[in-house]
């Protein structure tokens, strides 16, 4: 008995040090926080302001417009920025916050090869930096010999033609819609991710509104 116990542990120990540095982003890297907010069948990006820190957030505070529940009185939500769709900046350190409404959800990057559970009533991380913007990628040999034979079973069947996107999809299944629980993800440049933002509204612009 001596002899497996040595072994798994071995194994055990080994496999939480590769997981750490998979999955964790050194926070000396200054990297991107976005909380990722999963509720049945949809995904919501939060991103955190010019002070790269996420405001507080509970389900208790879901009302009217305020769909994630962020705190409207914590002074670091009033800078955060919830959109629909995720643009990330390439070969940036990029730390993801999840969060869930309601079920057990999977935020699933294919693309990337990570997942994580999105647990009810928990926070969940992880992080990875994305080296390929989608631009490079539709126009890489494989892809486009990829979408060139997709797009001619779609022609036969009379369908639209495809261009490839990165997605952020759910890899539980949490209900009747969810098959189609997915996010539009955008890895571009630095300056074509810093222009979208400054397009976007933030929360706090957001509450004034209302």
């Amino acid at each position: 008995t001596i002899i497996p116990v040595i072994v798994l542990a071995g194994l055990i120990i080994y496999g939480l040090f590769t997981w750490n540095d998979i999955m964790s982003v050194n926070e000396d890297e200054d990297p991107l926080v976005i909380e990722l907010y999963a509720q049945q069948f949809s995904w919501t990006a939060r991103y955190a302001g010019e002070d790269n820190t996420l405001g507080k957030a509970n389900v208790r505070f879901i009302e009217g417009i305020n769909a994630l529940g962020v705190d409207k009185e914590d002074s670091y939500a009033q800078d955060d920025k919830i959109v629909r769709e995720l643009h990330l900046p390439v070969n940036r350190p990029v730390l993801f916050k999840l969060r869930s409404q309601d079920v057990l959800h999977s935020a699933y990057f294919p693309h990337f090869r990570a997942q994580m559970n999105v647990v009810p009533g928990m926070i969940t991380q992880f992080g990875f930096t994305p080296t390929v913007t989608t631009e490079e990628m539709r126009n890489s040999d494989d892809m486009v010999d990829k979408v060139e034979r997709i797009n001619d079973i779609r022609k036969d069947n009379g369908d639209d033609s495809y261009e490839f996107d990165y997605f952020l999809l759910c890899n539980k299944i949490c209900g009747q819609a969810h098959y189609n629980m997915q996010m539009k993800v955008i890895v571009e440049s630095e300056a074509d991710y810093e222009a979208w933002l400054a397009k976007q509204s933030t929360f706090g612009e957001s509450m004034s509104e209302e």
